[in-house]
């Protein structure tokens, strides 16, 4: 994870939903920081990867960070089979 772009969509995600007060370059430090931090989740769609760091999710295409978010649901676990009951 050392040679990773932080991508300028990335930056404004963090700004927008962690840190408002920091400036752009600063962000960037700091989601370098983070991500080398950051442990492996899952491979998406698309083959990019998803990392993960607290509520932090980060979405990783290609060497490039594409997308910083935190996730807003909660699973639901597993459903009911009702199809067998009938």
């Amino acid at each position: 994870m050392r040679d990773i772009t932080i991508t300028a969509h990335a930056i404004h995600r963090y700004l927008e939903r962690f840190a408002g007060n920091l400036s752009p370059r600063a962000a960037n430090a700091r989601l370098r920081k983070l991500l080398s931090r950051a442990r492996f989740l899952h491979v998406c769609a698309g083959k990019a990867r998803l990392y993960a760091l607290g509520d932090m999710r980060f979405v990783v295409d290609q060497g490039a960070l594409v997308t910083v978010y935190r996730p807003t649901y909660k699973d639901a676990g597993q459903i009911e089979d009702f199809w067998c009951l009938a």
